[in-house]
């Protein structure tokens, strides 16, 4: 018996949805009000623990789920430490690390994540990812010869606002990729050739670790941080199955409906999507039970190439607001000079 319309809907829109993860290293830190690493792509559990003031909070607004890591700028030496582990260390192979983060002072160089130990002889970083003095965000390690070796972004990172953060290193490649969209596109390409060297050092996010209880940490992060990953999979970094494994695919930009932001959301949020060439596109809202809620692009008027962003109000099509739950966006576009294609993700409204 044939599916009715509305369920075979809801089966290709979840069927959209789908994502199978494989094994990786690394970990995924939410900072839900504990230290639990989350990633289900991680051979071992990592949690990780609150130093000196570092605390969670919950005020508006979060960059994801209901709380984050606060590092208050008037408190020295807090950070989130995560010990050692062979999980957590990365020798010559890929590397990756993204984050949300709310800068309140950018005034020297602050550390987002670093694995190893800052006043050991030789200093060690296995891998790090720091904001710099002009606001650039920088991708390191230390090589063999105690050296820091540094790529830097053009994009800047701005204060007082959430900031999605992502670099890649393709080891094989020779390739670090930085980004701030966390629908997968990198805004720069770097050549970058260094052997990725394990430590003993724990991972340190908001701060480089000291072994020195007296000074337990240098160059803190002060302000607000939220969904820490790392892993060896470009695929892991991103909210949502937003990215490609192939870093040159997201680099290059082929068609990619992005998560919304903010999610959960009230009461408006972005949706953002990139089209590689000019095309007509629609994209509707639907609830789980298939029925379409709102539409916001019709698919008329054909759009240019490139990214596009549209807002959604919570409203339904008779200007109306809608309940709380889990929502549906679905993106369709249809060009003349290429095959169209269709993507679906998942929204939460609370009210």
């Amino acid at each position: 018996m044939p599916l009715a319309p509305k369920v075979l809907l809801l089966v290709l829109l979840l069927g959209a949805l789908s994502l199978c993860f494989a094994q990786s290293k690394g970990g995924r830190w939410q900072f839900e009000n504990n230290g639990d690493d989350t990633a289900d792509w991680d051979e071992a559990g990592n949690p990780g623990s609150l130093i000196n003031a570092a605390t969670y909070a919950d005020f508006a607004p979060p960059a994801e789920g209901s709380a984050f890591l606060w590092l208050d700028s008037s408190n020295a030496f807090d950070y989130f430490r995560v010990d050692d582990g062979a999980d957590l260390d990365f020798d010559n192979e890929s590397v990756g690390i993204s984050a949300w983060i709310y800068p309140l002072i950018i005034n020297d160089v602050h550390y987002l994540v670093n694995k190893g130990v800052q006043d050991s002889n030789p200093k060690t970083t296995n891998y790090a990812l720091r904001i710099s003095p002009g606001r650039k965000l920088e991708f390191l390690i230390r090589d063999a010869n105690n050296q820091a070796q540094v790529v830097s972004s053009d994009f800047e990172v701005v204060p007082d606002a959430w900031n999605f953060v992502a670099a890649y290193y393709d080891f094989a490649a020779g390739k670090v990729y930085l980004g701030n969209d966390p629908g997968g596109y990198f805004a720069d390409t770097l050549d970058f050739s260094q052997n990725i060297l394990p430590n003993d050092g724990p991972l340190s996010i908001g701060s480089w670790y000291r072994a020195n209880p007296n000074q337990p940490s240098i160059k803190d992060f002060e302000g607000r941080m939220d969904d820490v990953r790392v892993s060896g999979r470009l695929s892991d970094l991103f909210p949502g199955p937003a990215a490609l494994d192939d870093p040159q695919g997201i680099v290059a930009g082929g068609f990619s409906l992005a998560p919304n932001f903010p999610n959960p959301f009230n009461p408006e949020t972005t949706i953002s999507a990139y089209l590689p060439v000019a095309a007509r596109a629609s994209l509707e809202i639907y609830d789980l039970a298939g029925r379409r809620i709102a539409v916001l692009e019709k698919g008329g008027a054909e759009l240019p190439a490139g990214r596009h962003t549209f807002s959604w109000n919570g409203h339904n099509e008779a200007g109306k607001a809608v309940a709380s739950g889990v929502y549906l966006y679905r993106l369709t576009y249809h060009a003349a000079s290429a095959s169209g294609a269709t993507a679906a993700r998942r929204m939460h409204l609370v009210r």
